[in-house]
């Protein structure tokens, strides 16, 4: 029997696979007598989220740089006083299977550093924990066949069935803590892929010459993070908005979306232009005193703005040149999504992934 008589899910989900463990949770609500419902944070401006007693509100969202995404942490900390209103924080992670062999993913600080926030805003933190679903990292390695993917998730429900009974019965499920330690020890990589990564791995993105214009990607961008450009051929144009969640390359019906591997290479070069050591010689001619700074995270604070404008100019000429047929060949040939399988979470359609405020 349900201790609570609503549970607010909120979920952040790309290729489906959090927003599968979130109809989960809902389902073992709704069968314990709470009224459950599920909404996608990207449906809603501000986090109104009613709290007091009897209410249970749930976060769940995927790991990226093994920490929740900025999109969610974000979210988190607009969220509403809690009051002492119960809350719980699911991770999805990167489960894999290697013939008989299942791998587990690994959250690291995602669930505890989203439930942290939760507790500095009243809420009674009730339970953390990470779930093994199908890697969908399409950009770095080929999607799972569906029969695999099914595999992992059939093991992946019986954990979640457990862990939601627990929480939503009113109990305390705290799970994940050596991946946590993990994830601390990685930290200086997830602050890396908060501050830089994300956004390279936002210029990745194309558009090969199968691209319709159809504009499929851009409506339904789980993060409103693609604007369709060009009135005779519109094309995708991937903003700094953009998680890498693998929505667009995973649910694209022409298979059209592309990372550029290649691009990717000429890319780093770009952005790893020392500017901040030519700023440097400025500095110094200009300023006495200003060779101090070298090394320290001043100089880091200086060079930071210019690696964003290197980003955002560099990929501005690229998507001008894969608008040439020849140019855009030349990238999709030499990028390995081409011919990756591309990955959903199999009972997860586009339909139900398209946004609605209530499920």
């Amino acid at each position: 029997m349900a201790a609570y008589r609503e549970a607010s899910l909120y979920v952040f989900s790309g290729t489906g696979n959090t927003y599968r463990v979130a109809r989960w949770a809902a389902d073992r609500a709704t069968a314990a007598g709470a009224n459950a419902r599920v909404t996608f944070i990207t449906d809603i401006q501000s986090p109104d989220i009613k709290t007091g007693p009897g209410r249970l509100v749930g976060l769940l969202t995927p790991t990226h740089g093994f920490t929740a995404p900025w999109k969610m942490i974000t979210f988190a900390a607009r969220m509403p006083r809690g009051k002492g209103t119960a809350a719980f924080v699911v991770s999805t992670r990167a489960g894999t299977k290697l013939g008989r062999f299942y791998l587990p993913g690994m959250e690291g600080t995602a669930g505890y550093l989203v439930a942290a926030i939760l507790a500095a805003k009243g809420y009674r933190v009730r339970g953390v924990a990470g779930i093994d679903m199908p890697s969908n990292w399409i950009a770095l390695h080929p999607g799972f066949s569906e029969k695999n993917a099914r595999a992992i998730i059939e093991r992946a429900r019986p954990k979640v069935d457990g862990f939601f009974d627990t929480v939503v019965s009113g109990g305390r499920a705290f799970r994940g803590f050596v991946c946590l330690a993990l994830g601390i020890l990685l930290a200086p990589v997830s602050a890396g892929y908060l501050l830089y990564g994300r956004f390279m791995f936002s210029k990745l993105f194309f558009a090969d010459n199968r691209c319709n214009g159809c504009g499929i990607c851009a409506k339904d961008c789980p993060n409103n993070a693609i604007r369709m450009l060009g009135k005779k051929r519109p094309r995708p144009y991937w903003t700094f908005s953009c998680e890498s969640c693998m929505h667009c390359i995973g649910f694209c019906p022409e298979q059209a979306v592309q990372a550029g591997h290649s691009w990717a290479v000429i890319l780093y070069f770009i952005s790893a232009v020392p500017f901040a050591q030519y700023l440097l010689k400025l500095m110094v001619t200009y300023l006495p005193g200003a060779e101090m700074i070298r090394g320290t995270w001043a100089m880091s604070v200086i060079q930071y703005p210019f690696f964003l404008m290197s980003l955002a100019a560099a990929y501005a000429l690229f998507y001008l040149l894969t608008r040439i047929t020849a140019v855009n060949a030349a990238f999709a040939y030499t990028t390995l999504t081409r011919a990756y399988r591309r990955y959903n979470e199999p009972d997860t359609g586009v339909r139900e992934m398209r946004r609605r405020k209530t499920r």
